[in-house]
This record gives C-alpha cells, sequence and structure tokens, in this order.
C-alpha cells in the first residue's frame, strides 16, 4: 500500500520530467534549424546531426533506427495489449453468464473481426471520432468501477505495506506502461496554437500528469484494498458478475477496442516509410491497406502466441515505454548540452546517467521477469 502510492508518484515524476526534456529539446532543435515542428524520432535524429560537437553525427542514422524499433515495438505491444484486454473482458462475461469455458485464445479469435474492422481505417479524420468515444465509455467505465471497488471495504491494517523487493520490476513496468505516452506528447505540443502552454507553469503536461498519477494512486489504492493479491491484469475482470458490473467491463472492452486504430497507426507508419518506395505509384493505396491487414493480423497472432496479460504489459512497460520514455530523452539533453555545459556540479550530466541506468535495470529484470512469468504459466514470481 505504501509502496504502491509512493512509486506511482516516483514514476509520474520521472515521466513528467522526461516529457518536459524532450519537449524542450523539441523546441530547441527547431529553433536551431528554423523548423516548425519536429517529432520524437526527428528531434533525436537532429540532435545528432546538429549539435555543436559533431562527433555524434556519426552516429545519427543508426540512433534513428533504434529509436523507430523501439517505437514500433512499445506501440505494436499495445495494440497487442488491448486484443487481450478485450478477449478478457469478453471470456469474463461468456464464462459468467453462458457458463461457457474455454481458451482465451477461442475469445481472441472472436474478436478479430471487430478488431479488423476498427483498425482497417486509415483517416485521421475518421478515428478522431472514435477515440473521443472511447474517452467518454472509459470515463464511465472508472466511475463505475470506483462505484464498486469503495463498497465494503477491508481494514488498510489488512493489506501489506510493503511487497518484496522482487516485485518491484513488475510494479515500475505495469505502471509505467500505462503512464507512459510521451510519443503522443510532441505531436500534441505541436498542434497546440499557443505551444508555450505545454510547458508554462502550470502547463497542459503539469495538469494533465497530475491528473493521470491521482487517477492512477485512487485506483491502484482502491482496488488492491479491495480485491488484495486477487486483483487481475484488468481490474474490470474483478468486479462481480451483475448487469451493472457487466456494463462496465463491457464499456472498458469498446473503449479499448475503438482505440485500437489510432495505437496502429504510429507503428503502420514506421513500417509503412520502409516499404512505400518498393511499391508503384498506382498501386501504393492497395499496398498500404495489405501492410495494415497483415500488421492486424501480427498483433492477433502475437496475442495467441503469448495470452497472458500481465507479463505482455510488464514487457512492454520495461521495455518499450523506458527505452522511450527514459532512455531517449536523457540521451539527447546530454547530447545537446554536450559543449554548452551541464549545469552547477553538472547535476544534468549526473541525472541523465541515473536515467539511463534506470533504463537498463528495468529492461534486464522485465525480460527476465517475462521469461520466468511465462514459463511458469503466467504466475508472477
Amino acid at each position: 500500500m505504501v509502496i504502491g502510492l509512493v512509486g506511482t508518484i516516483i514514476v509520474g515524476i520521472l515521466c513528467a520530467h522526461c516529457t518536459y526534456v524532450m519537449v524542450k529539446c523539441s523546441q530547441k532543435m527547431c529553433k536551431t534549424l528554423n523548423k516548425p515542428f519536429l517529432g520524437y524520432t526527428e528531434t533525436v535524429e537532429m540532435a545528432f546531426l546538429y549539435c555543436a560537437n559533431k562527433k555524434f553525427s556519426r552516429y545519427a542514422s543508426f540512433i534513428k533506427a533504434s529509436v523507430e524499433g523501439f517505437m514500433f515495438f512499445t506501440y505494436y505491444g499495445v495494440n497487442t495489449v488491448y486484443i487481450l484486454l478485450v478477449a478478457s473482458s469478453l471470456q469474463n462475461v461468456m464464462e459468467s453468464h453462458l457458463h461457457w469455458d474455454s481458451d482465451i485464445r477461442i475469445y481472441i479469435l472472436i474478436t478479430t473481426i471487430p478488431i479488423f474492422l476498427v483498425g482497417i481505417v486509415r483517416s485521421m479524420k475518421y478515428l478522431v471520432p472514435f477515440s473521443a468515444l472511447a474517452n467518454v465509455l472509459l470515463g464511465v467505465g472508472l466511475c463505475l468501477s470506483f462505484y464498486y471497488m469503495c463498497q465494503d471495504l477491508p481494514p488498510i491494517s489488512s493489506r501489506p505495506n510493503f511487497a518484496p523487493i522482487s516485485k518491484l520490476p513488475l510494479f515500475f513496468s505495469t505502471v509505467l506502461f500505462g503512464m507512459e505516452g510521451i510519443g503522443t506528447m510532441l505531436p500534441i505540443e505541436n498542434s497546440m496554437k499557443n505551444p508555450k502552454h505545454f510547458l508554462g507553469c502550470p502547463g497542459v503536461l503539469t495538469i494533465a500528469m497530475s491528473i493521470v498519477v491521482s487517477l492512477f494512486m485512487l485506483v491502484g489504492f482502491f482496488g488492491y484494498l479491495k480485491f488484495g493479491d486477487e486483483a487481475l491484469g484488468s481490474i474490470t475482470l474483478n468486479l462481480p458478475d451483475d448487469w451493472l458490473a457487466e456494463t462496465v467491463k463491457a464499456l472498458v472492452a469498446l473503449a479499448i477496442l475503438f482505440s485500437y486504430g489510432l495505437q496502429l497507426t504510429a507503428s503502420v507508419d514506421v513500417v509503412w516509410k520502409r516499404v512505400e518506395n518498393k511499391f508503384r505509384p498506382e498501386n501504393q493505396e492497395r499496398a498500404y491497406y495489405l501492410v495494415r491487414t497483415l500488421m492486424i493480423a501480427g498483433t492477433v497472432l502475437l496475442a495467441i502466441a503469448v495470452p497472458q496479460l500481465a507479463p505482455v504489459i510488464s514487457l512492454i512497460g520495461a521495455v518499450g515505454f523506458s527505452m522511450c520514455g527514459f532512455f531517449y530523452p536523457a540521451i539527447v539533453e546530454t547530447v545537446i548540452y554536450w559543449e554548452s555545459g551541464f549545469g552547477r556540479w553538472r547535476w544534468i550530466l549526473w541525472k541523465n546517467i541515473a536515467l539511463v541506468i534506470v533504463t537498463i535495470v528495468a529492461v534486464v529484470s522485465g525480460v527476465m521477469l517475462f521469461i520466468i512469468t511465462i514459463h511458469s504459466n503466467g504466475k508472477t514470481p
């Protein structure tokens, strides 16, 4: 209970700080290159190409490729988690009411058709209404979840305040998975009417992260107080089988389903940029939809191959979001300030070294935990 609350705040501060660093570096490179905006990948690449110390420029192409690789892994993995969340919710409802006890892989196959219908949509203007509807459904589902979580609560003393240190990697990577969104922050800042308001005090970033961290703390605190070690990968799966609780599960599942297409676009763009020149101009439209279809099928196959929700979330959080959220912002800031200095006592350099160490520990422990959990049939050690 204690480590969960304190740890959530610490991870939230780290996420907010690294996002601040990345946006600040992007603004600095835009000013240097006289460009209106730069995306995440472009910011990293330009920092290596045009920093004061030219010895870093030789690594620009490599660092760009690695960023694209981790961005693809992260957001493609998120889509796989979305399928598992929808399938788990469907399985929970079907087993409760129809007593249809079947492997989750069957439910993953059942969700393939609606996933495909949402995921095949290409135009952003058609995806935005889906995302808006998903936000509404999630909001309603969250309120109803709190209604159930706050009923008949046991005393706080009935839950442990501290967990074994072996649980920390799972905690860290799971919170990071849900809280980190650095890949979408730069597009938001770039599209604002007044981008200066993004990093102001209080700015959009501060307010948004404060809300996110507060919600995580509340869901984590009351969810664990209510269900203890029986808490599942999604708290909605712990809700009872009455009609209102099933409505919550359906709302959350639909919200995740409607968000699938928007999340898929990020990973599709990475792949399409690398293969589009292999097709003739007259065939590119059909080729794009073929690539998108194959990538949708890929997320379904990955979900079937590894159907355990919690370890998949942990792996993506530990590897993808720690690399994109902590490692690259630390590296970019170090490169940009290499010649101009790192402040008093070189605190920026030492801070970024600490972030790199945190990332390495998170990646190694996250991968090890994933392998151990998969070999133990989904049971976290």
